[in-house]
């Protein structure tokens, strides 16, 4: 029996800019037709930005925190910037989480 890994090798890297329009791999497919591992929906493993940016917002979450401007305004206060190292704002803390299907 194969060992079940901590992600599906299947599936695209989501870290493109633009989500695509068409089918294929990471989007819907004709049901029946492709092999969808169920334990896991993810193509690689979390990087060490994402695995960071996951605990801050469990964090926020954690303290009761819900509203956009104020999750943003505490991960800056944090330091912990979008990949390029600049302040999120709503608008590319809100691109990210559509980007990477959060």
């Amino acid at each position: 029996m194969e060992q079940i890994k901590d992600f599906n090798p299947w599936l695209p890297d989501t870290q493109q800019v633009i989500p695509t329009k068409e089918g294929g791999n990471g989007q819907i497919h004709v049901p029946g037709q492709y092999q969808n591992v169920i334990w896991q929906n993810r193509s690689r493993m979390p990087d060490s930005f994402e695995v960071a940016l996951i605990a801050a917002l469990e964090e926020i979450f954690d303290r009761g925190t819900e509203e956009l401007e104020q999750i943003v305004t505490q991960l800056n206060d944090k330091r912990l910037f979008d990949r390029s190292g600049d302040a999120w704002t709503e608008k590319t803390f809100c691109h990210f989480l559509k980007v990477n299907g959060f």
